[in-house]
């Protein structure tokens, strides 16, 4: 995925692998929303060592085209969408699912606001209009049920994609209650993610 990149000066070699990296993910050679290899693997395809490879992917993050995920690697991402792109809410208190999700959505050109709680999510539907909400059910402090009352006492018609794992059998079905309910099962796979932003038609209307 990666090509090695050639520098004379050691000091700067850090500035031409992000330089050389940022062309391959602008150009589309490198996917918005594609998990970078290793950086283990990278180090050696570069020819530097590990804290130089680190380095490249820190300038990278500051510049807004990758995004690292505790845990679960780094991935590229288009620069940070304007403030007029379209929102997703977030709502979710698993900071790995957070940070997995937020790199696939903003990879499809979309801001992402995140609620680490239901009440917080319901505070930031009464402040903005989204286009879609992924909501977790099992959360401290209440369920994704008491959000998605909220949603119908607002008489919002967004659409809402359950973030599940296998013991939400019971909320599931509670859930289907309150209006149609797209589900995402856990491990969270970046193609299952995109299919849904497909069939929702949520996307960034100036990309398409």
């Amino acid at each position: 995925m990666v090509s090695r990149t050639e520098t004379n000066s050691p000091r700067l070699r850090y500035v031409s692998i992000a330089d050389d990296l940022q062309k391959q993910i602008e150009s589309g050679t490198v996917n918005h929303g594609d998990r970078l290899p290793s950086q283990h693997e990278m180090a050696k395809q570069y020819g530097v060592s590990l804290t130089t490879l680190r380095a490249a992917v820190d300038l990278l993050e500051q510049r807004g085209l990758v995004r690292s995920a505790h845990g679960l690697g780094t991935f590229a991402q288009s620069p940070k969408p304007s403030d007029s792109a379209p929102q997703v809410l977030l709502v979710d208190d698993d900071p790995q699912v957070v940070d997995l999700l937020t790199a696939i959505l903003e990879g499809e050109d979309l801001t992402v606001s995140s609620a680490g709680t239901a009440a917080e999510g319901i505070a930031k539907l009464e402040t903005a209009t989204f286009q879609a909400i992924f909501l977790d059910l099992i959360m401290p402090g209440g369920t994704g049920i008491d959000l998605l009352k909220a949603v119908e006492l607002q008489g919002l018609k967004t659409p809402v994609v359950l973030v599940t794992g296998a013991g939400d059998a019971k909320l599931i079905d509670e859930a289907m209650d309150h209006g149609p309910i797209t589900l995402i099962r856990k491990p969270i796979r970046v193609k299952q993610v995109r299919q849904v932003l497909e069939v929702l038609g949520v996307r960034n209307q100036a990309k398409v």
